[in-house]
């Protein structure tokens, strides 16, 4: 099925039933399933914002912009500040999105500023934000404190709940093999300078990466790169070998692979042991 095909299906089903679809409820009503959606979009909700929607309620996770458009428009009907229990009343969500991105209601509308100072929503909303400031003001407080800070992890303090560990004895981003795709594509992002490979695009459908590679000295070509944990899943995820160069993964297991391969599985154990007899040395 199409990347095409896909979108169509979900506008019609969006149609027939009066709202986006949920994955079940576009299986039921167009025959999409979920290996479809993958294999172009890499999750549903991609699918479902490339067609312009997107579903709110249990389960979804509720945009920062959302959530700020929908308290602002009641502060705008209100000429005030809601109260938590004013918001519940007349908001389309939950509290419970704002107190778990600002801690507590009190602390809502300072971080709702900060958002609308960051992302350059004061001119559209100029009389909520003045609401807010007006507050801010009255409680003797500076306006630049409105605005949330952005600390370094190492300014973020211990967490007192788990354990501490010396520094990685091994000088890597990630402290295991990849368990899935994701795993293979965090791993190259290292790797990629020392590989030979300059990124140019990362896209979710097919080919995952269009990046140039030196093939020879001084000399470099563009490249289509598709990330998968072991080779063959290549095969299993249906794609045509003469829309991709390339196959990055961590276990190489298609011998009869026609595409370049590059197993960071085996680049990584020949580093080590290429690293081993300089370090035996450095020790004497």
């Amino acid at each position: 099925m199409s990347k095409e095909e896909i979108l169509v299906a979900i506008r019609e089903c969006a149609e027939k039933i009066g709202h986006p679809p949920s994955l079940a409820e576009l299986r039921i009503n167009t025959g999409v399933v979920e290996r479809h959606v993958r294999k172009h979009f890499l999750t549903y909700k991609r699918a479902l914002a490339e067609c312009g929607m997107v579903r709110e309620g249990a389960g979804f996770k509720v945009s920062p912009e959302a959530l700020f458009k929908d308290w602002a428009e009641l502060v705008r009907s209100t000429g005030k500040l809601p109260t938590l229990a004013e918001y519940d009343m007349h908001s389309k969500y939950s509290h419970r999105p704002l107190i778990s991105r600002f801690g507590s209601w009190r602390q809502v509308p300072m971080g709702l500023l900060g958002l609308a100072e960051e992302n350059g929503w004061e001119v559209e909303w100029k009389d909520v934000v003045d609401v807010l400031r007006e507050r801010w003001r009255d409680a003797g407080m500076s306006v630049k404190t409105c605005k949330r800070q952005r600390l370094t992890p190492a300014e973020m303090g211990i967490f007192t709940d788990r354990p501490t560990y010396g520094p990685p004895v091994l000088q890597m981003p990630l402290a295991h093999g990849p368990t899935n795709e994701l795993g293979v594509v965090f791993l190259f992002g290292f790797l990629a300078l020392k590989l030979g490979f300059v990124v140019t695009r990362i896209q979710p459908e097919f080919p995952d990466c269009e990046a140039m590679l030196e093939v020879q000295p001084g000399v470099w070509q563009r490249v289509r790169v598709e990330f998968e944990k072991e080779s063959r899943n290549f095969v299993r995820h249906l794609h045509n070998v003469k829309d991709a160069d390339v196959i990055v993964c961590w276990e190489h297991n298609w011998l009869e692979c026609p595409l370049r391969v590059v197993e960071l599985k085996k680049i990584l154990q020949l580093e080590a042991e290429a690293a081993l007899p300089k370090l035996l040395r450095e020790s004497k």
